[in-house]
């Protein structure tokens, strides 16, 4: 933090203090609002703003609330470095950083050793690869649109993951599918059809993707032929009720970067982008790879769904794809609180 601040911005830092200090319930919703005005005017190019905010709502102990934490993800890689130090040096001191150290951990877990690393609830599955510390490759799915309609806060709809860059051919995500599931007799959603993806996605298969919205439990399609087709075991004739048609959306295949590789269900809380092809899944309930149904052989991670831009998964959870070469079968596994 080398260059000097404007009055002005030393003037918002001092507001948003002040603001976030007063925790009365007849203020406290207003006092927020205004908070998040101020982090909205600097998300942009504002990275040493919001560095010298976080430090001092980590100073006068009003740090533990989302918005400092959704900071984090708008810092450059030189300020991430500083309040990666910074974290592990109030840590040390008994201060309680631990949601900020959880954002800064997953952003850049080579800033940090591994005990650090190891407290974490998602590296203890990440721990477990080959390599932890170099997770596979994945492409983020990102909507034409921009981030999704339904998500409310300025530090959600501007997070750099909504808005990755992703030059590649478009894909339909959404709308009906084309089978009926044999277990609740209704159709089942069009999650994304995979082909004609280019060089650069060679390494995932050809398939058309469909699901039971309505299933609790993990369901199983078959892709011998083209579309995809419901076998056993089928799902229990309980479910959710069936939601509005999920409407059609136009996305573009986004390499993830090297920050983003890593990305927690909680810590994202509905405010990043966790619908992705390949990579590291985001638990919601810890790992569950399922096998092909009559085998011991292990399901592959294929891809992830969340609950926004119309998809919702039972009570608000995710929906992961697990894909099989061999069978040429699918397993869907929702996941929820």
């Amino acid at each position: 933090m080398n260059a000097a601040m404007t009055n002005s911005e030393s003037a918002d830092i001092e507001t948003a203090i002040r603001l976030l200090s007063d925790r009365s319930p007849s203020t406290v919703q207003a006092s927020y609002a205004e908070c998040s005005a101020i982090v909205a005017r600097n998300l942009n190019g504002g990275s040493e703003f919001l560095l010298r905010l976080i430090t001092a709502a980590i100073e006068a102990d009003v740090h533990k609330i989302t918005l400092i934490d959704d900071a984090v993800s708008f810092l450059d890689d030189t300020d991430l470095r500083q309040l990666a130090f910074l974290l592990q040096g109030q840590a040390e001191r008994g201060a309680d950083v631990e949601d900020l150290l959880t954002h800064a951990v997953l952003q850049a877990p080579d800033l940090f050793p591994d005990r650090t690393l190891a407290d974490n609830p998602d590296f203890v599955d990440w721990l477990t690869h080959d390599d932890p510390r170099s997770p596979p490759a994945s492409r983020h799915f990102i909507f034409e649109e921009g981030a999704p309609s339904d998500m409310s806060f300025p530090t959600h709809r501007s997070h750099p993951t909504w808005h990755l860059p992703a030059p590649g051919l478009s894909l339909m995500v959404g709308g009906e599918g084309t089978a009926v599931c044999p277990a609740c007799g209704k159709r089942l959603v069009h999650l994304v059809t995979l082909e004609d993806l280019g060089n650069q996605e060679a390494a995932f298969p050809q398939l058309r993707l469909e699901t039971c919205e309505s299933s609790l439990e993990p369901t199983y399609y078959s892709h011998a032929t083209g579309a995809p087709t419901p076998i056993a075991p089928f799902h229990s004739s309980g479910g959710i009720a069936s939601q509005p048609a999920i409407k059609e959306h136009t996305v573009r295949l986004a390499p993830t970067p090297q920050r983003w590789l890593r990305q927690s269900w909680l810590a994202s809380n509905s405010r990043q982008n966790l619908f992705r092809l390949g990579g590291l899944p985001s638990w919601v309930q810890g790992p569950q790879f399922p096998l092909v149904p009559g085998t011991d052989r292990q399901m592959k991670f294929l891809l992830q769904f969340d609950s926004l831009a119309g998809f919702f998964w039972v009570s608000g959870g995710m929906l992961y794809v697990f894909w099989d070469e061999e069978s040429r079968i699918t397993c869907h596994v929702p996941q929820y609180t």
